[in-house]
C-alpha cells in the first residue's frame, strides 16, 4: 500500500515556483559540536573510563607503592531502524508536474521536482526527530533510544541543579546556579553550555537589554558567551533546561554519520514492477552514552 499523499494546491499545471518543506529543526546537538560522534559503530562500543588515586607520600628510600587504579566501562548498543515509504506517480500529474512527467500514459518519469522535494523533506524530518531523540528518547518506544535525560535521571552521579523557571528578569542568577555547581576539578576543562531555546532567548533579549540601557542600541556584549562560556542553543532540549559538560564526555554512535542524510529512492517501474510507485527507504543507527557522570551538570525545574 502507497504512503497516504495529501495534495492541497491551485496548480493549475505550471511550474508556480519551488516547493518548500515544513519549517525544521536541524540535529544541532551534532553539527554545533556539543557532543562527540563515532563511527563505526554497529553492535557496541565500550566507554572505558581509567581513574587513579596518587600514591604520594614524604620521601623515604625504597618503593612503597600506594593508590589505586578503577577501570570502568560502560557499553553503548545502537539501535537500528528503517523507514520505508512510496508514492504514486498518478497523484501527481494533475496537480504539479504534467511538464516533468511526460505525455505517456504510462507515467515514464517520476516527478523530478516531487521527488526532490520529498528527499529534502524526509531528511528534515530525520534530523529535527533525531535532535529530539538525542536528549528525549526512551529506548522502551519502537521508534527511540534512550536519550541523555533519561540516563541522566537514572544516574546519581549526574549533578542536578534545580532551576525556577527562566525569564529575562533571572536567566543571570539561573545560569550562575547551574555554573556554581561545575566540580572546581573540571572547570579548567573546555565545557560548553548547553541551554534550551527559550533559556537562549531569555539571555538574548537580557543582553539586548542591557545594551539599551547603557546607550549602546542593544548591539553591544551580545555574542552568546557568558563569562568565559559558551552558550549552545540546542533545539532538542526541553524548556528551562541547562546542560554543562565537555563535548568529549557525551558521545553518539552510529553507523556511518552519512546514513542520516541518505534516501534510497527507486522507480518500480524501471525495475519491472510496472507498478506505477515510486519506493523510498531510510536505514541507520544511533545512540548515546557518555564517560563520566561526575562531570555532567543537568539543571531544570525539579519540583
Amino acid at each position: 500500500m502507497a504512503t497516504t499523499v495529501s495534495v492541497t494546491s491551485n496548480y493549475a499545471g505550471k511550474e508556480a515556483g519551488g516547493i518548500v518543506g515544513q519549517a525544521f529543526k536541524e540535529a544541532d546537538t551534532i553539527a554545533k559540536g556539543f557532543i562527540t560522534p563515532f563511527e563505526n559503530v554497529n553492535f557496541k562500543l565500550n566507554l572505558r573510563k581509567i581513574e587513579l588515586t596518587g600514591g604520594k607520600r614524604e620521601y623515604t628510600c625504597g618503593h612503597v607503592p600506594a593508590g589505586a587504579i578503577t577501570l570502568t566501562e560502560k557499553v553503548l548498543e545502537p539501535k537500528k531502524f528503517k523507514d520505508d515509504f512510496s508514492v504514486c506517480k498518478e497523484d501527481f500529474r494533475a496537480q504539479w508536474s504534467e511538464e516533468t512527467m511526460g505525455a505517456s500514459a504510462y507515467n515514464d518519469n517520476a516527478p523530478k521536482d516531487i521527488m526532490d522535494a520529498i528527499l529534502v523533506e524526509k531528511l528534515a524530518q530525520t534530523a529535527e526527530e533525531l535532535d529530539d531523540n538525542i536528549w528525549n528518547g526512551d529506548g522502551t518506544n519502537a521508534t527511540e533510544f534512550d536519550g541523555y535525560l533519561k540516563l541522566f535521571l537514572a544516574d546519581a552521579d549526574v549533578i542536578d541543579v534545580d532551576l525556577d523557571a527562566v525569564t529575562e528578569a533571572n536567566v543571570e542568577a539561573m545560569l550562575k546556579l547551574a555554573l556554581n555547581d561545575v566540580p572546581v576539578a573540571i572547570r579548567r576543562k573546555s565545557l560548553k553550555v548547553g541551554v534550551s531555546p527559550d533559556v537562549f532567548q531569555a539571555y538574548s533579549f537580557y543582553l539586548v537589554s542591557k545594551g539599551i540601557s547603557n546607550g549602546l542600541g542593544g548591539d553591544a556584549n551580545t555574542t552568546p558567551k557568558f563569562g568565559k562560556y559558551d552558550l549552545v542553543e540546542i533545539n532538542g532540549l526541553p524548556d528551562n533546561t541547562i546542560v554543562i559538560a565537555e563535548p568529549k564526555n557525551l558521545i553518539f554512535g552510529t553507523g556511518l554519520l552519512a546514513d542520516h542524510n541518505r534516501v534510497e529512492l527507486s522507480d518500480e517501474d524501471t525495475i519491472g514492477l510496472q507498478t506505477g510507485l515510486v519506493r523510498g527507504t531510510m536505514v541507520y543507527n544511533a545512540g548515546v552514552s557518555y564517560y563520566n557522570g561526575a562531570e555532567i551538570v543537568w539543571a531544570r525545574p525539579i519540583a
